[in-house]
Protein backbone atom coordinates (compact mmCIF):
# COMPACT_ATOMS: atom_id res chain seq x y z
CA UNK A 1 0.00 0.00 0.00
CA UNK A 2 1.64 3.36 -1.15
CA UNK A 3 2.48 5.91 2.08
CA UNK A 4 3.51 9.21 1.36
CA UNK A 5 5.12 11.15 4.73
CA UNK A 6 6.32 14.42 5.02
CA UNK A 7 9.27 14.95 7.62
CA UNK A 8 12.04 17.25 8.25
CA UNK A 9 14.76 17.37 5.25
CA UNK A 10 18.35 16.97 7.10
CA UNK A 11 20.22 15.73 4.07
CA UNK A 12 19.90 16.75 0.24
CA UNK A 13 19.74 14.23 -2.24
CA UNK A 14 17.64 11.22 -3.70
CA UNK A 15 17.68 7.67 -2.84
CA UNK A 16 15.74 4.64 -4.31
CA UNK A 17 15.83 1.29 -2.47
CA UNK A 18 14.87 -1.50 -0.65
CA UNK A 19 13.69 -1.03 3.19
CA UNK A 20 15.77 -2.19 6.26
CA UNK A 21 14.78 -1.90 9.56
CA UNK A 22 16.65 -1.56 12.58
CA UNK A 23 16.02 -2.07 16.17
CA UNK A 24 16.78 -0.03 18.32
CA UNK A 25 13.95 -0.66 21.04
CA UNK A 26 15.16 0.41 24.57
CA UNK A 27 16.04 -2.19 26.98
CA UNK A 28 13.77 -2.73 29.34
CA UNK A 29 15.61 -1.97 32.70
CA UNK A 30 14.51 -4.21 36.54
CA UNK A 31 15.77 -3.02 39.62
CA UNK A 32 17.23 -6.05 41.46
CA UNK A 33 19.25 -6.13 44.55
CA UNK A 34 22.82 -7.48 44.88
CA UNK A 35 23.85 -9.59 47.68
CA UNK A 36 27.23 -7.91 49.44
CA UNK A 37 29.06 -10.77 48.13
CA UNK A 38 27.77 -10.52 44.50
CA UNK A 39 28.43 -6.99 44.35
CA UNK A 40 32.04 -6.50 43.11
CA UNK A 41 31.31 -9.48 40.55
CA UNK A 42 28.06 -6.82 39.55
CA UNK A 43 30.80 -4.23 39.03
CA UNK A 44 33.10 -6.62 36.72
CA UNK A 45 30.11 -7.08 34.67
CA UNK A 46 29.85 -3.40 34.21
CA UNK A 47 33.10 -2.56 33.20
CA UNK A 48 33.20 -5.97 30.73
CA UNK A 49 30.37 -4.26 29.06
CA UNK A 50 31.79 -0.76 28.65
CA UNK A 51 35.24 -2.83 27.66
CA UNK A 52 32.94 -4.83 25.22
CA UNK A 53 31.31 -0.99 23.71
CA UNK A 54 34.85 0.77 23.68
CA UNK A 55 35.88 -2.66 21.50
CA UNK A 56 33.04 -2.13 18.99
CA UNK A 57 33.36 1.82 18.47
CA UNK A 58 37.17 1.35 18.11
CA UNK A 59 36.34 -1.41 15.37
CA UNK A 60 34.52 1.03 13.50
CA UNK A 61 37.54 3.59 13.97
CA UNK A 62 39.79 1.46 12.62
CA UNK A 63 37.53 0.22 9.39
CA UNK A 64 37.33 4.45 8.97
CA UNK A 65 41.23 5.22 9.38
CA UNK A 66 41.49 2.18 6.45
CA UNK A 67 38.81 3.32 4.26
CA UNK A 68 38.45 7.57 4.98
CA UNK A 69 42.00 8.29 6.35
CA UNK A 70 40.11 9.71 9.87
CA UNK A 71 36.96 11.40 8.73
CA UNK A 72 34.08 11.60 11.08
CA UNK A 73 36.58 10.37 13.97
CA UNK A 74 35.24 13.19 15.96
CA UNK A 75 32.04 11.32 17.00
CA UNK A 76 33.62 8.05 17.84
CA UNK A 77 36.59 9.62 19.61
CA UNK A 78 33.80 11.07 21.77
CA UNK A 79 31.75 8.28 22.35
CA UNK A 80 35.26 6.10 23.22
CA UNK A 81 36.20 8.95 25.28
CA UNK A 82 32.87 9.01 27.41
CA UNK A 83 33.81 5.16 28.05
CA UNK A 84 36.94 5.59 29.17
CA UNK A 85 35.57 8.61 31.62
CA UNK A 86 36.12 7.83 35.25
CA UNK A 87 34.00 10.18 36.82
CA UNK A 88 30.81 8.63 34.95
CA UNK A 89 32.38 5.06 35.36
CA UNK A 90 32.75 6.03 38.77
CA UNK A 91 29.39 6.73 39.64
CA UNK A 92 28.29 4.08 38.43
CA UNK A 93 30.58 2.00 39.97
CA UNK A 94 29.79 3.42 43.41
CA UNK A 95 25.99 3.46 43.09
CA UNK A 96 25.86 -0.54 42.31
CA UNK A 97 28.33 -0.84 45.84
CA UNK A 98 25.84 2.02 47.62
CA UNK A 99 22.47 0.81 46.67
CA UNK A 100 23.14 -3.07 46.23
CA UNK A 101 21.66 -3.13 42.93
CA UNK A 102 22.78 -4.66 39.87
CA UNK A 103 24.25 -3.05 36.73
CA UNK A 104 21.45 -1.97 34.74
CA UNK A 105 19.98 -0.17 37.53
CA UNK A 106 22.73 1.40 38.51
CA UNK A 107 23.53 3.06 34.67
CA UNK A 108 19.57 3.96 34.09
CA UNK A 109 19.88 5.75 37.77
CA UNK A 110 22.85 7.64 36.97
CA UNK A 111 21.46 8.73 33.74
CA UNK A 112 18.46 9.69 34.84
CA UNK A 113 20.25 11.89 37.52
CA UNK A 114 22.04 13.35 34.81
CA UNK A 115 19.01 14.11 32.49
CA UNK A 116 17.58 16.19 35.64
CA UNK A 117 19.06 19.68 34.98
CA UNK A 118 17.84 19.70 31.46
CA UNK A 119 14.16 18.32 32.25
CA UNK A 120 12.78 21.48 31.81
CA UNK A 121 15.05 22.33 28.29
CA UNK A 122 12.92 22.65 25.22
CA UNK A 123 15.52 23.38 23.10
CA UNK A 124 16.21 20.92 20.34
CA UNK A 125 19.97 20.79 20.50
CA UNK A 126 20.48 20.34 23.54
CA UNK A 127 18.16 17.51 23.81
CA UNK A 128 20.21 15.97 21.30
CA UNK A 129 22.93 16.38 23.59
CA UNK A 130 21.62 14.47 25.91
CA UNK A 131 21.08 11.60 23.91
CA UNK A 132 24.05 11.20 22.95
CA UNK A 133 24.64 9.93 26.82
CA UNK A 134 21.49 7.40 26.78
CA UNK A 135 22.60 6.21 22.85
CA UNK A 136 25.90 5.24 25.00
CA UNK A 137 23.94 3.59 27.98
CA UNK A 138 21.45 1.55 25.33
CA UNK A 139 24.83 0.24 24.20
CA UNK A 140 26.12 -0.78 27.75
CA UNK A 141 23.12 -2.15 28.58
CA UNK A 142 22.92 -4.17 24.84
CA UNK A 143 26.20 -5.62 25.95
CA UNK A 144 25.37 -7.02 29.10
CA UNK A 145 22.45 -8.95 27.44
CA UNK A 146 24.73 -10.39 25.43
CA UNK A 147 22.27 -8.23 22.31
CA UNK A 148 24.32 -7.87 19.27
CA UNK A 149 24.40 -4.42 18.82
CA UNK A 150 26.18 -3.87 15.10
CA UNK A 151 24.65 -3.04 11.52
CA UNK A 152 25.63 -6.02 9.46
CA UNK A 153 26.86 -6.02 6.16
CA UNK A 154 23.58 -4.93 3.71
CA UNK A 155 22.30 -5.70 0.42
CA UNK A 156 23.16 -3.04 -2.19
CA UNK A 157 20.69 -0.46 -2.41
CA UNK A 158 20.09 -0.45 1.42
CA UNK A 159 17.83 2.28 3.03
CA UNK A 160 18.12 2.35 6.80
CA UNK A 161 14.84 2.82 9.10
CA UNK A 162 15.14 3.57 12.51
CA UNK A 163 13.06 5.05 15.20
CA UNK A 164 16.10 7.00 16.34
CA UNK A 165 20.18 6.33 15.44
CA UNK A 166 23.27 7.63 16.86
CA UNK A 167 25.98 9.36 14.99
CA UNK A 168 27.90 6.36 15.15
CA UNK A 169 25.06 4.32 13.53
CA UNK A 170 25.57 6.55 10.73
CA UNK A 171 29.16 6.30 10.60
CA UNK A 172 28.40 2.41 10.47
CA UNK A 173 25.83 3.37 7.61
CA UNK A 174 28.18 4.64 5.54
CA UNK A 175 30.53 1.56 5.21
CA UNK A 176 27.65 -0.83 4.76
CA UNK A 177 25.45 0.19 1.48
CA UNK A 178 23.06 2.28 2.99
CA UNK A 179 21.75 4.90 0.23
CA UNK A 180 19.37 6.59 2.90
CA UNK A 181 18.41 6.97 5.63
CA UNK A 182 14.86 7.97 7.47
CA UNK A 183 13.41 8.01 11.04
CA UNK A 184 10.66 8.65 13.41
CA UNK A 185 12.67 11.04 15.12
CA UNK A 186 15.49 13.48 14.86
CA UNK A 187 16.31 17.20 14.28
CA UNK A 188 18.49 19.42 12.31
CA UNK A 189 20.91 19.55 15.37
CA UNK A 190 21.62 16.30 15.97
CA UNK A 191 24.81 14.58 15.94
CA UNK A 192 23.92 12.14 13.65
CA UNK A 193 21.90 14.60 11.42
CA UNK A 194 24.90 16.53 11.41
CA UNK A 195 27.51 13.53 10.42
CA UNK A 196 24.64 12.57 8.11
CA UNK A 197 25.24 15.47 5.56
CA UNK A 198 29.19 15.56 5.68
CA UNK A 199 28.99 12.01 4.50
CA UNK A 200 26.26 13.23 1.88
CA UNK A 201 23.45 10.52 2.72
CA UNK A 202 20.19 11.90 1.75
CA UNK A 203 18.26 11.74 4.89
CA UNK A 204 14.42 12.36 6.34
CA UNK A 205 14.24 12.33 10.07
CA UNK A 206 11.02 13.58 12.48
CA UNK A 207 8.58 11.38 10.96
CA UNK A 208 7.16 10.04 14.22
CA UNK A 209 6.32 6.51 13.10
CA UNK A 210 7.18 5.17 9.55
CA UNK A 211 8.43 2.43 11.87
CA UNK A 212 5.72 1.20 12.47
CA UNK A 213 4.05 1.78 8.74
CA UNK A 214 7.81 0.30 7.24
CA UNK A 215 8.04 -3.54 6.09
CA UNK A 216 11.18 -4.90 5.56
CA UNK A 217 11.84 -5.61 1.73
CA UNK A 218 9.17 -2.69 0.61
CA UNK A 219 10.33 -0.09 -2.19
CA UNK A 220 11.06 3.21 -0.36
CA UNK A 221 11.35 6.99 -2.15
CA UNK A 222 13.64 9.50 -0.26
CA UNK A 223 13.25 13.67 -1.54
CA UNK A 224 16.24 14.72 0.85
CA UNK A 225 15.51 18.51 -0.71
CA UNK A 226 11.91 18.35 0.45
CA UNK A 227 11.62 16.43 3.17
CA UNK A 228 9.58 13.87 1.55
CA UNK A 229 8.97 9.67 1.93
CA UNK A 230 7.15 7.35 -0.34
CA UNK A 231 6.73 4.13 0.54
CA UNK A 232 5.98 1.25 -2.29
CA UNK A 233 4.85 3.95 -4.74
CA UNK A 234 3.24 3.00 -7.90
CA UNK A 235 4.05 1.80 -11.32
CA UNK A 236 3.86 5.17 -13.07
CA UNK A 237 5.42 6.69 -9.50
CA UNK A 238 8.58 4.22 -9.73
CA UNK A 239 9.40 4.97 -13.30
CA UNK A 240 9.13 8.58 -12.27
CA UNK A 241 11.48 8.43 -9.59
CA UNK A 242 13.97 6.13 -11.09
CA UNK A 243 14.33 9.01 -13.71
CA UNK A 244 14.72 11.52 -10.83
CA UNK A 245 17.70 9.43 -9.48
CA UNK A 246 18.87 9.55 -12.57
CA UNK A 247 18.58 12.95 -13.45
CA UNK A 248 19.73 13.95 -9.70
CA UNK A 249 22.94 11.99 -10.27
CA UNK A 250 23.35 13.92 -13.81
CA UNK A 251 23.28 17.12 -11.75
CA UNK A 252 25.24 15.79 -9.32
CA UNK A 253 28.17 15.43 -11.75
CA UNK A 254 27.12 19.37 -13.40
CA UNK A 255 27.36 20.42 -9.66
CA UNK A 256 30.95 19.80 -9.52
CA UNK A 257 31.46 21.55 -12.82
CA UNK A 258 29.96 24.60 -11.65
CA UNK A 259 32.18 24.15 -8.59
CA UNK A 260 34.50 25.34 -10.56
CA UNK A 261 33.33 28.91 -11.32
CA UNK A 262 34.46 31.84 -9.95
CA UNK A 263 31.57 33.67 -7.45
CA UNK A 264 30.91 36.41 -9.54
CA UNK A 265 28.13 38.04 -11.30
CA UNK A 266 28.00 37.77 -15.82
CA UNK A 267 29.07 41.49 -15.59
CA UNK A 268 31.94 40.37 -13.14
CA UNK A 269 31.11 41.70 -9.78
CA UNK A 270 32.63 39.18 -7.68
CA UNK A 271 31.29 37.78 -4.71
CA UNK A 272 32.67 35.42 -2.48
CA UNK A 273 30.83 31.94 -1.66
CA UNK A 274 31.87 30.59 1.23
CA UNK A 275 31.05 27.29 3.13
CA UNK A 276 29.47 27.07 6.59
CA UNK A 277 30.54 24.23 8.00
CA UNK A 278 30.04 22.42 11.78
CA UNK A 279 32.92 20.08 12.17
CA UNK A 280 36.51 19.73 10.27
CA UNK A 281 34.87 16.52 8.52
CA UNK A 282 32.91 18.67 5.84
CA UNK A 283 36.65 20.53 5.06
CA UNK A 284 37.21 18.01 1.98
CA UNK A 285 33.56 18.15 1.16
CA UNK A 286 33.51 22.15 1.17
CA UNK A 287 37.01 22.22 -0.98
CA UNK A 288 35.13 19.86 -3.41
CA UNK A 289 32.07 21.79 -4.11
CA UNK A 290 34.07 24.63 -4.97
CA UNK A 291 33.90 26.39 -1.47
CA UNK A 292 35.97 29.64 -1.74
CA UNK A 293 36.56 30.01 2.05
CA UNK A 294 34.90 29.31 5.31
CA UNK A 295 32.34 32.19 5.75
CA UNK A 296 31.30 30.84 9.18
CA UNK A 297 32.75 27.66 11.57
CA UNK A 298 30.31 27.22 14.00
CA UNK A 299 32.36 26.13 17.11
CA UNK A 300 29.19 24.76 19.21
CA UNK A 301 29.89 21.34 18.43
CA UNK A 302 33.25 20.94 19.54
CA UNK A 303 32.42 22.32 23.10
CA UNK A 304 29.37 19.77 23.03
CA UNK A 305 31.14 17.09 21.82
CA UNK A 306 32.73 16.86 24.86
CA UNK A 307 32.16 15.74 28.27
CA UNK A 308 34.07 18.78 29.27
CA UNK A 309 34.82 22.40 27.19
CA UNK A 310 37.92 21.53 25.28
CA UNK A 311 41.27 23.18 26.95
CA UNK A 312 43.14 26.07 24.82
CA UNK A 313 45.40 23.33 22.81
CA UNK A 314 42.63 21.23 21.91
CA UNK A 315 40.89 24.34 20.50
CA UNK A 316 44.02 25.28 18.36
CA UNK A 317 44.51 22.09 16.83
CA UNK A 318 41.04 22.14 15.70
CA UNK A 319 40.96 26.03 14.20
CA UNK A 320 44.83 25.12 13.23
CA UNK A 321 42.83 22.77 10.64
CA UNK A 322 40.43 24.79 9.59
CA UNK A 323 42.52 27.56 8.90
CA UNK A 324 45.32 25.51 6.71
CA UNK A 325 42.45 23.47 4.78
CA UNK A 326 41.64 25.84 2.09
CA UNK A 327 43.84 28.10 0.57
CA UNK A 328 41.39 31.38 1.16
CA UNK A 329 41.87 35.15 2.63
CA UNK A 330 38.45 33.92 4.33
CA UNK A 331 38.25 31.81 7.53
CA UNK A 332 35.75 32.92 9.85
CA UNK A 333 35.34 31.51 13.16
CA UNK A 334 32.77 32.15 15.46
CA UNK A 335 32.98 32.13 19.33
CA UNK A 336 30.62 29.93 21.13
CA UNK A 337 26.72 30.74 20.47
CA UNK A 338 25.34 28.97 23.92
CA UNK A 339 23.35 29.55 26.60
CA UNK A 340 19.50 29.59 27.15
CA UNK A 341 19.11 26.03 26.49
CA UNK A 342 22.52 25.13 24.97
CA UNK A 343 24.55 24.16 27.58
CA UNK A 344 27.31 20.76 26.85
CA UNK A 345 27.11 18.53 29.25
CA UNK A 346 28.34 18.72 32.99
CA UNK A 347 26.53 22.16 32.90
CA UNK A 348 23.91 22.54 34.62
CA UNK A 349 21.25 25.68 33.27
CA UNK A 350 19.98 28.56 36.18
CA UNK A 351 16.14 27.84 36.63
CA UNK A 352 16.44 31.60 35.91
CA UNK A 353 16.81 31.49 32.56
CA UNK A 354 14.35 32.68 29.76
CA UNK A 355 14.93 29.72 27.05
CA UNK A 356 14.51 31.95 24.13
CA UNK A 357 16.00 35.35 25.21
CA UNK A 358 18.40 34.81 28.28
CA UNK A 359 21.88 34.18 28.71
CA UNK A 360 22.97 33.27 25.76
CA UNK A 361 25.83 33.69 22.67
CA UNK A 362 27.92 36.43 23.45
CA UNK A 363 25.88 37.48 26.68
CA UNK A 364 27.31 33.78 27.87
CA UNK A 365 30.76 34.47 26.71
CA UNK A 366 31.13 38.09 28.22
CA UNK A 367 30.22 36.23 31.75
CA UNK A 368 32.16 33.39 31.30
CA UNK A 369 35.44 35.57 30.32
CA UNK A 370 37.61 32.79 31.07
CA UNK A 371 36.39 30.09 28.71
CA UNK A 372 35.57 33.00 25.71
CA UNK A 373 39.54 34.42 26.76
CA UNK A 374 40.24 30.56 25.96
CA UNK A 375 38.85 30.22 22.75
CA UNK A 376 40.08 33.75 21.93
CA UNK A 377 43.39 32.60 22.38
CA UNK A 378 43.04 29.46 20.30
CA UNK A 379 41.43 31.49 17.62
CA UNK A 380 44.17 33.83 17.30
CA UNK A 381 47.27 31.50 17.79
CA UNK A 382 46.02 29.60 14.89
CA UNK A 383 46.56 32.14 12.25
CA UNK A 384 49.64 33.83 13.15
CA UNK A 385 50.13 34.93 10.15
CA UNK A 386 47.27 35.02 7.86
CA UNK A 387 44.23 36.97 9.09
CA UNK A 388 41.70 35.30 11.27
CA UNK A 389 38.30 36.46 11.33
CA UNK A 390 36.49 36.18 14.79
CA UNK A 391 32.84 36.45 14.67
CA UNK A 392 30.88 37.36 17.55
CA UNK A 393 27.10 36.22 17.75
CA UNK A 394 23.80 37.26 19.44
CA UNK A 395 24.93 41.09 19.63
CA UNK A 396 22.14 43.27 20.46
CA UNK A 397 23.78 46.40 21.51
CA UNK A 398 27.32 48.43 21.40
CA UNK A 399 28.76 47.41 24.56
CA UNK A 400 28.76 44.08 23.87
CA UNK A 401 30.81 44.88 20.65
CA UNK A 402 33.13 47.12 22.33
CA UNK A 403 34.00 45.10 25.98
CA UNK A 404 34.75 41.56 23.40
CA UNK A 405 37.05 43.70 21.24
CA UNK A 406 38.66 44.94 23.94
CA UNK A 407 38.97 41.19 24.91
CA UNK A 408 40.66 40.61 21.81
CA UNK A 409 43.01 43.30 21.90
CA UNK A 410 44.43 42.89 24.98
CA UNK A 411 45.09 38.91 23.96
CA UNK A 412 46.67 39.74 20.74
CA UNK A 413 49.13 42.01 22.62
CA UNK A 414 49.61 39.13 25.28
CA UNK A 415 50.75 37.02 22.35
CA UNK A 416 52.51 39.72 21.31
CA UNK A 417 50.40 39.70 17.38
CA UNK A 418 50.09 42.48 15.12
CA UNK A 419 47.42 43.38 13.31
CA UNK A 420 46.24 39.33 12.02
CA UNK A 421 43.43 39.12 13.06
CA UNK A 422 39.32 40.71 12.24
CA UNK A 423 36.69 41.09 14.26
CA UNK A 424 33.03 41.25 12.56
CA UNK A 425 29.75 40.79 14.03
CA UNK A 426 26.41 38.41 13.58
CA UNK A 427 23.69 41.00 12.67
CA UNK A 428 20.69 38.49 13.52
CA UNK A 429 18.52 40.48 16.03
CA UNK A 430 16.26 43.75 15.28
CA UNK A 431 18.35 46.06 17.68
CA UNK A 432 21.83 44.67 16.01
CA UNK A 433 20.17 45.69 12.21
CA UNK A 434 19.01 49.21 13.62
CA UNK A 435 22.37 50.57 14.71
CA UNK A 436 24.34 48.43 11.75
CA UNK A 437 25.91 51.85 11.18
CA UNK A 438 27.36 52.64 15.13
CA UNK A 439 28.60 48.58 14.89
CA UNK A 440 30.06 49.08 11.57
CA UNK A 441 32.18 52.08 12.82
CA UNK A 442 33.97 49.43 15.19
CA UNK A 443 34.03 46.29 13.88
CA UNK A 444 35.82 45.15 10.45
CA UNK A 445 32.91 43.25 8.74
CA UNK A 446 29.45 42.31 9.32
CA UNK A 447 27.67 38.54 8.65
CA UNK A 448 23.29 38.74 8.57
CA UNK A 449 22.28 35.41 10.10
CA UNK A 450 19.20 35.76 8.04
CA UNK A 451 17.37 33.14 10.56
CA UNK A 452 17.49 34.53 13.37
CA UNK A 453 16.53 37.86 11.91
CA UNK A 454 13.81 36.76 10.21
CA UNK A 455 12.41 34.53 13.60
CA UNK A 456 13.06 37.93 15.65
CA UNK A 457 11.72 40.35 13.46
CA UNK A 458 8.65 38.44 11.92
CA UNK A 459 8.07 36.95 15.89
CA UNK A 460 7.78 33.61 14.40
CA UNK A 461 8.85 30.60 15.71
CA UNK A 462 9.88 28.10 12.46
CA UNK A 463 9.58 25.11 14.26
CA UNK A 464 6.20 25.86 15.45
CA UNK A 465 3.57 24.03 12.97
CA UNK A 466 0.92 26.45 14.25
CA UNK A 467 2.95 29.92 13.23
CA UNK A 468 6.16 28.68 10.87
CA UNK A 469 4.05 29.60 7.42
CA UNK A 470 4.45 33.14 8.71
CA UNK A 471 8.45 32.90 8.60
CA UNK A 472 9.62 34.46 5.16
CA UNK A 473 12.19 35.90 3.76
CA UNK A 474 10.40 38.06 1.33
CA UNK A 475 8.48 40.19 3.78
CA UNK A 476 8.68 44.15 2.74
CA UNK A 477 10.78 44.28 6.83
CA UNK A 478 13.11 41.87 6.13
CA UNK A 479 14.24 42.96 2.98
CA UNK A 480 14.36 46.94 3.98
CA UNK A 481 16.15 45.63 7.02
CA UNK A 482 18.79 43.74 5.24
CA UNK A 483 19.26 46.46 2.53
CA UNK A 484 19.28 49.16 5.22
CA UNK A 485 22.71 46.92 7.25
CA UNK A 486 24.34 46.47 3.62
CA UNK A 487 24.02 50.22 3.06
CA UNK A 488 25.21 51.18 6.79
CA UNK A 489 28.45 48.52 6.14
CA UNK A 490 28.90 50.33 2.89
CA UNK A 491 28.86 53.43 4.52
CA UNK A 492 31.78 52.67 6.36
CA UNK A 493 34.07 50.74 4.32
CA UNK A 494 33.44 47.32 5.58
CA UNK A 495 31.93 44.60 3.89
CA UNK A 496 29.39 42.14 4.36
CA UNK A 497 28.27 38.50 4.12
CA UNK A 498 24.71 37.00 4.41
CA UNK A 499 25.50 33.41 5.96
CA UNK A 500 21.73 32.38 6.73
CA UNK A 501 19.33 30.25 4.61
CA UNK A 502 18.05 33.24 2.25
CA UNK A 503 22.07 32.68 0.68
CA UNK A 504 21.43 29.59 -0.85
CA UNK A 505 17.83 29.84 -1.95
CA UNK A 506 18.15 30.66 -5.40
CA UNK A 507 15.09 32.74 -5.37
CA UNK A 508 16.75 35.10 -3.28
CA UNK A 509 20.14 35.30 -4.40
CA UNK A 510 19.21 37.96 -6.68
CA UNK A 511 17.97 40.77 -4.34
CA UNK A 512 21.10 40.13 -2.20
CA UNK A 513 23.34 40.62 -5.34
CA UNK A 514 20.86 43.79 -5.56
CA UNK A 515 21.66 45.14 -2.40
CA UNK A 516 25.05 44.91 -3.01
CA UNK A 517 26.14 42.32 -0.79
CA UNK A 518 30.01 41.01 -1.01
CA UNK A 519 29.87 37.41 0.59
CA UNK A 520 27.77 34.86 0.37
CA UNK A 521 28.10 31.90 2.67
CA UNK A 522 25.46 28.85 2.67
CA UNK A 523 25.61 25.06 3.37
CA UNK A 524 28.53 22.85 1.17
CA UNK A 525 25.73 21.19 -1.23
CA UNK A 526 24.43 24.57 -2.19
CA UNK A 527 27.74 26.19 -3.28
CA UNK A 528 28.11 25.11 -7.06
CA UNK A 529 24.57 25.73 -7.26
CA UNK A 530 24.62 29.39 -6.47
CA UNK A 531 28.04 29.88 -8.18
CA UNK A 532 26.00 28.98 -11.46
CA UNK A 533 23.16 31.48 -10.64
CA UNK A 534 25.65 34.47 -9.97
CA UNK A 535 27.69 33.72 -13.32
CA UNK A 536 24.20 33.80 -14.74
CA UNK A 537 22.97 37.22 -13.78
CA UNK A 538 23.88 40.87 -13.94
CA UNK A 539 23.93 43.59 -11.26
CA UNK A 540 22.25 45.76 -12.81
CA UNK A 541 18.73 43.23 -13.65
CA UNK A 542 19.71 42.10 -9.93
CA UNK A 543 18.96 45.68 -8.67
CA UNK A 544 16.05 46.05 -10.76
CA UNK A 545 14.75 43.36 -9.13
CA UNK A 546 15.55 44.66 -5.62
CA UNK A 547 13.80 47.94 -6.81
CA UNK A 548 10.75 46.71 -8.36
CA UNK A 549 10.33 44.24 -5.35
CA UNK A 550 10.84 47.34 -2.28
CA UNK A 551 7.87 48.99 -4.09
CA UNK A 552 5.29 46.33 -3.07
CA UNK A 553 3.71 45.80 -0.08
CA UNK A 554 2.78 42.10 0.90
CA UNK A 555 5.08 39.02 1.22
CA UNK A 556 3.22 36.79 -1.65
CA UNK A 557 3.49 39.90 -3.86
CA UNK A 558 6.96 40.04 -3.43
CA UNK A 559 7.41 36.31 -4.17
CA UNK A 560 5.47 35.87 -6.89
CA UNK A 561 7.34 38.93 -9.06
CA UNK A 562 10.67 37.82 -7.85
CA UNK A 563 9.85 33.70 -8.97
CA UNK A 564 8.19 35.40 -12.04
CA UNK A 565 11.21 38.22 -13.09
CA UNK A 566 14.04 35.14 -12.36
CA UNK A 567 12.41 32.55 -14.69
CA UNK A 568 11.64 34.90 -17.31
CA UNK A 569 15.11 36.40 -17.49
CA UNK A 570 17.01 33.44 -17.04
CA UNK A 571 14.97 30.17 -16.49
CA UNK A 572 16.32 29.42 -19.98
CA UNK A 573 19.84 29.02 -18.70
CA UNK A 574 19.43 27.19 -15.75
CA UNK A 575 19.34 22.96 -15.49
CA UNK A 576 15.16 22.71 -14.82
CA UNK A 577 15.90 21.59 -11.25
CA UNK A 578 16.69 24.94 -10.56
CA UNK A 579 13.74 26.72 -11.92
CA UNK A 580 11.59 24.22 -9.94
CA UNK A 581 13.54 24.99 -7.15
CA UNK A 582 12.72 29.01 -8.09
CA UNK A 583 9.24 29.19 -8.12
CA UNK A 584 8.71 26.90 -5.67
CA UNK A 585 10.08 28.83 -2.96
CA UNK A 586 8.33 29.82 0.01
Amino acid sequence: MRIELHGIAISAGIALGNIVLLDRTKMIVEKKSVGKKDIEREMERFLEAVNKSKDQLLSIKENLYHVETGEHLDILNFSIMMLEDELLSGEVINFIGAEQVNAEWAINSVLTKKSEAFKNVEDVYMKERLADFYYLGERILRNLHGVHDGISYLAAGSVLIAHDLSAVDVVSCAKHNVIGIVSDTGASTSHSAIVAKSLGIPTVMGLEDITVKATLGDTIFIDGFKGTVIIDPDKNELKKFKKRRTDYIKLEKQLLKYAKLQGKTLDNIKISVNANIEIIEELDLARSYGAEGIGMYRTEFLFTNSVYFPDEDEQYENYKKVVSALDSPHVTIRTLDIGGDKFPAGMEPSKRLNPALGLRGIRFSLQEREMLRQQIRAILRSSPENKIRILIPMISRLSEVLDTKKIIQEIAQELGMGETWEIGVMIETPSAAIIASDISEEVDFLSIGTNDLIQYTLAVDRLNEHVSYLYTPFHPAILRLISGVIEAAHNNNIPVSVCGEMASQLSCVPLLVGMGVDELSMNIHSIPKVKKLLNTITEKDAKEILENSLKLKTESDIRDYVREAIVKRWGDDFPAEFVEEIVTSV
